[in-house]
Order: structure tokens, then sequence, then C-alpha cells
């Protein structure tokens, strides 16, 4: 009698236990034909907003709730429509962008027939993507007993922040999370990289302090590689009290931060003669420096002295780059030229009548493969010139609609990063003024009362040497 009372709880606690793995397997069958009918979902979805409107080659991943079949390229769609390509990998899905997108926009990816491999179901994932809106850092002229100001303006709001103040500044370009900063005058300047925090100067970390070549020294030409880690600068020695050595000079971020002599031949060398420099300026999203020697060479020079320079014939203004940066946009003094910079081929830039036809033909600001900006302008009966911009989209060419004051002159215009937008730099006699404008339109997005922004440092300058 007392055996049987003993066995009963035993029974009992085996027919719950069989009862508890069998409610799992039950769960976990129908968990598995449920997951198999509905195909896999999206569980998460990645971007650097900033970086999507500023740089190429930018990806949005999208992570599925399991691994998933390789996606293909004619599977996924993007809306509005940008150009790219798709990779995929597990449970992930990566889809890379050609070029910058439009600024403060909301972009929907969808990736159709989504399948988990050995399952027959599959599913739609879609994402939505808003990318950043956009700043600029203008430089701002001090008046009498007050320091010049880089200021912070952004377009979808009123109002700018300073970002950093000194007397004399001449120059200055953006460092990953640093300023470099030009100061001085012609007989001598100063350059100091300036930490930032939260987009203005730190004023918990100091300021670094340039050792220049010589004693004292002019700087000018500054310009900063997309990835911060180098910038460059032609240098000339006053310190005899004449322009001696003048030339190209790089600043290696990863190293000893002193000071380098790009050689004649274009490599990196401490003590060398310079480089004589007409213009230069950075590939864009390299290391490498596209230079107009004084000699009016063209010099494709690595500024990390690790792949040797390439010679790329002459040219006698260099205009800008193509978006990609692969392509730069030179002048020969018979024509203007697309010149490959990946073998040196060359193809003449469309250039419509209405983009030639008049007295005074500036610079070119490149926006697509196939649009551009270009300021021209004619002789007034006083002397002066009126100036306008004219864009050319393939064989057209119209004006900008962009208002210039008959008392001002143009000095600059530099396309931001996406070539959404252009910045107009005009000079009166009452003072300077830098207007944002769309580059299709010429509807006025920003304007502040300043000599310069930061887009134009993307743009070849240099002193002309003979």
């Amino acid at each position: 009698m007392s055996t049987e009372l003993r066995s009963r709880p035993r029974n009992r606690f085996r027919r719950r236990l069989v009862a508890t793995v069998l409610a799992f397997v039950v769960v976990g069958t129908a968990a598995a034909v449920v997951g198999s009918q509905q195909g896999p979902r999206l569980r998460d979805v990645s971007y650097d907003a900033v970086g999507l409107v500023s740089r190429p080659a930018q990806r949005v991943i999208l992570t599925a709730n399991q691994a998933v079949e390789r996606v293909s390229a004619n599977e996924v769609t993007v809306h509005p429509a940008a150009a790219h390509t798709v990779t995929s990998s597990g449970n992930t899905i990566a889809v890379e962008f050609a070029g910058p997108l439009a600024y403060d926009r909301s972009y929907e990816i969808r990736v159709a027939g989504v399948r988990a491999p050995g399952q027959r179901a599959t599913s739609d994932l879609r994402a939505s993507v808003r990318t950043g809106s956009t700043d600029v850092l203008a430089l701002v002229p001090g008046g009498a007993g007050t320091p010049d100001r880089i200021v912070r303006r952004s377009l979808d709001a009123g109002g700018a922040t300073t970002v950093y103040r000194a007397a004399g500044i001449s120059e200055y370009v953006r460092l990953g999370r640093s300023l470099v900063v030009v100061t001085g005058t012609d007989a001598g300047s100063a350059v100091d990289i300036v930490p930032l925090a939260g987009g203005v100067q730190d004023e918990d970390a100091p300021v670094e302090h340039l050792t220049l070549p010589t004693a004292e020294g002019r700087v000018t030409a500054l310009h900063a590689a997309d990835d911060g880690a180098s910038f460059g600068f032609e240098y000339a020695d006053t310190s005899t009290g004449q322009s001696r050595n003048v030339g190209l000079y790089v600043v290696d971020m990863t190293g000893t931060h002193l000071p380098t002599a790009i050689d004649a031949s274009g490599k990196p060398r401490t003590g060398a003669v310079p480089m004589s420099v007409g213009q230069w300026a950075y590939v864009p999203r390299t290391e490498s420096a596209l230079v107009r020697t004084g000699g009016d060479d063209l010099v494709l020079v690595d500024m990390s002295g690790r792949t040797d320079p390439v010679r790329l014939g002459s040219a006698t203004y260099l205009h800008g780059f193509v978006g990609t940066g692969t392509t730069a946009v030179v002048e020969t003094g018979t024509s203007i030229v697309r010149l490959d910079l990946t073998d040196g081929d060359r193809t003449s830039l469309r250039a419509p009548a209405g983009s030639t036809d008049a007295a005074y033909l500036g610079r070119i600001a490149q926006l697509t493969d196939d649009a551009y900006l270009r300021v021209v302008g004619d002789v007034r009966s006083d002397g002066t010139l009126a100036q306008r911009i004219v864009r050319v989209d393939g064989d057209r060419a119209s004006r900008l609609p962009v208002s210039v004051p008959s008392d001002a002159s143009i000095t600059a215009v530099c396309p931001s990063p996406n070539s959404q937008f252009v910045a107009v730099a005009t000079k009166s006699a009452t003072g300077s003024l830098v207007s944002v404008v769309d580059a299709t339109s010429g509807a006025l997005e920003a304007s502040v009362g300043a000599e310069t922004v930061d887009w134009c440092s993307a743009l070849p300058s240099g002193d002309e040497v003979g």
C-alpha cells in the first residue's frame, strides 16, 4: 500500500514533464511554420545621415531577423531614385549610394522577394531613411578692435553660432573634429589646429600652434584631405624680408605634425626645396593632390608619399573636380577639357554658345557629370563688369536667376558637397556677402555677411609663381 502511494507522485511528475516538453515542441513547430510562411522581417536599419549628404559610397544597412538568400540589385528600389549598388551577407543587406544624396529628404528603400535559405515564403523589406541637413562655416571679418570670426550657419535655421575667433584670420579648413586656421599678415603667418566640441571651439582642450619651416613665413592656399589624415599649404620663407622657396608643404596628422616639403619630383621629403605651385587642391576623398606647378606642369601627388607622383601633361588653369573626384576640369590655353586622373585621357568640355559669348569668362564650378556653373560678364559703358551666372546642362545653357547688385562683384561660386546648393560670394564697397542658393532654381536659401565659406576650400587655389 505504501509503495503504491509513493509511485503516484512520481508518475504525475513524469506526465507533467512530458506534457511540458510536448508543449514546447508544439510552440516551436508552430513558430517555425509561421516563420516559414511569413518570410524574413526587418529588424534594424543603420546609416550616417550626415555622411549620406556629404560623401559618396555611403551605405544604408538593413538587418533582417534571420539569414537571407543573396539579394541582387534589381530587387532593390529607392525612391526618390538614386544610383546605388547592393551587397548582402548573412542577415544584412547593404545599399551603397554612388554619390551624396539630397539634404533633409526622406528616401524609401524597398527590397522585394526576400527569402531565407531553404524556405518558400518571401517578404518585402521596407525602410525609410532621413538625410541630414547642412551648415556652412563662414569667415566674418571683424571691425575696428574686434576679432574676425568663423561662424556656423545652418541652412534650415536663422542666426549663426561663433565657432572660433581670432585677429587676422585669412584662411581656415575643416579637419575631422578640428579646424586648421591661418592668421597673420603677408609678412608672417601662424597656423593653429583648433579642437572642436559640439561644433565650436573646445575651451577645455589646448590649441596646437604649428611649427613652421622657418622663423617667419607666409601661408596661403590651405587645403585638407577629406579623411582628415593630412593638410597642406603653400609656404613662402619671409625671414629675410623677401619671399623665398615658395612651394608646397604637407602636414601628416598621423605623424609628427611638422610641415614637410613636397619636392620637385612630387614626393614629401624633409629639408627639400619645395615644388613650386600655381594652383593645387586635394582630389576629393583621397590623399592625393592635383598640382599645377609654377611651370604649368600637372602632377598628381600622393601627399602621404606611399605612391609615386604621376605626370599628367600641362594646364594653364585648374577649375575644379567633377563630383566623383576621378575627373578634373582643366584649361589648356586653347580649350577646356575634362581630365581623367586615372589614365590621363582628355575630352572636350561641352560649352554651348550661351556659356562663352561674353567678354569675361570665369571659373567653372562643376555640379554633376553633365552640369556646371560659370560666371560670365560683359563690360558696361563705364568700364565696370556686369556679371551673371550661367548654368550648363549638356548642350543647353541658361542663366541662373541670382541677383548680383550693380556695385558688387562675384568673387567665388562654390558648390555644396552634394551639389544641391551653391555659395555665391560677392564683394562691394559696403562689405562682403555670401548667398547660398539652390543650384537649379537659384532660389535663396540663406545669406551671411562673410567673405567666404568652407565649401570653397575644395576648389584649387594658390599663388602664380613664375
